[in-house]
This record gives C-alpha cells, sequence and structure tokens, in this order.
C-alpha cells in the first residue's frame, strides 16, 4: 500500500467543518478525482530519480501512520524500514507516477510494473499495481482514487488485460472499491526474516 529522507511538507489547508474526517482509510482515499482538483489543484506525472528524497517521505509519513491501525507494532517495526525505502528501478520504469501540485509538493504516489513485487517478469497482459500512498495530510481528497485511474488508463494502453495488487490489509477496502477482488492472504517477504501480511487481489481491465 512498502533509508528515509527529510523534508517539510507546506501546512495543508485543513477542511472546514461542514466536510466531515473519514471513517477508514479506504474512504479518505476513494474521493473522487473532481473533490480534490477543486481543493487542492495538482498533476499526475510520472516519477523521476529526481523525486526520490520526497516520494521517500511520503512513504514514510504514509506507512508510518497509516498501517498502525491494522498492524501490531513489532511488526511494523521489522517491515517498515524496507517499505521505507523507494526502488529505483520504479522512479526509471516510465510507469510509476506521483500526484504533484502546482507548487511541486508531492501528496500521493503510485504505479505499476509488468515485473512482480517477487522478481521476474510473466505475460504482457498482465500487470502489478506498485506502492500506491497518499501523504496523510492530504486523504480524503481524492488522490488515492486519481492514481488509480491513471494508473489503470497507463497499463490499459499498453496491452494489459489483468493488474493484480498485494494489497497491505489496510488498503484492501480501497482496492475493493475499485474493483479488486481478493483472492487470498500472502505474507510479502520484504527481506530475509522479515515478512508483512498482505491480501492478493486483481482486477480484470
Amino acid at each position: 500500500m512498502l533509508e528515509c529522507y527529510d523534508h517539510d511538507f507546506r501546512e495543508p489547508e485543513r477542511p472546514d467543518s461542514s466536510c466531515p474526517l473519514p471513517s477508514s482509510l479506504s474512504e479518505a482515499l476513494a474521493m473522487s478525482a473532481q473533490e480534490i482538483r477543486k481543493s487542492v489543484p495538482f498533476t499526475v506525472r510520472a516519477a523521476m530519480p529526481a523525486d526520490t528524497a520526497e516520494i521517500d517521505t511520503l512513504f514514510r509519513a504514509s506507512y508510518g501512520l497509516l498501517l498502525k491501525q491494522d498492524y501490531p507494532a513489532e511488526i511494523l517495526d521489522a517491515a517498515l524500514p524496507a517499505l521505507l525505502q523507494t526502488a529505483p528501478r520504479l522512479l526509471n520504469c516510465g510507469t510509476f507516477f506521483v500526484a504533484e501540485t502546482g507548487g511541486g509538493e508531492i501528496l500521493g504516489a503510485g504505479g505499476w510494473t509488468q515485473a512482480s513485487p517477487f522478481g521476474g517478469v510473466g505475460p504482457r497482459e498482465i500487470g502489478h499495481m506498485r506502492r500506491v500512498a497518499v501523504h496523510p495530510d492530504y486523504v480524503r481528497r481524492g488522490i488515492g482514487s486519481a492514481l488509480i485511474d491513471h494508473i489503470l488508463d497507463n497499463a490499459r494502453l499498453t496491452g494489459v488485460k489483468r493488474m493484480c495488487s498485494l494489497s497491505t490489509l489496510t488498503a484492501q477496502a480501497f482496492y475493493a472499491a475499485h474493483g479488486f477482488t481478493a483472492s487470498g492472504d500472502v505474507d510479502l517477504a520484504l527481506r530475509p526474516g522479515v515478512y508483512l501480511p498482505a491480501v492478493q487481489m486483481a482486477l480484470d481491465l
């Protein structure tokens, strides 16, 4: 859903009292792209190696806070160092994206690859979701949905017919809201001896 660098984020505008806070991460991430553009204009672009520090900071903020609701501290303490490190190949693949404000602030990131998170490349018709995350200061503003839409549209253009996702427990309902179905629980190997409980999901495009 998965070496840190310091980065100062601009204090976001807070929603007014007429906009209730989300009851869950999935609800927060699933707001429409139209709503996010009304409150925080942004563009989605391909990530670049120069984005590494800011994306790592985004992952640290997102995973470090939002995964706490579904994973015990002992699992997160072991898993977070691996989750917070952005693989250079993701930023060079052309199919990993960031949601960015006009001022250059990265609010969310995510993408897809034909290579699975476990390594190896399967049929060209099969894609794999990679690392969709939103900064917790900007949840419930549609960034997650905008990224998912962009990712799936990009994958369709290359001929992908089925998109797979190794979802965190926290993001399972979010992916389900976008049409993904679960096929079973898995332990995602982050490094030798370190595993993160996850859910195997897929969507036919």
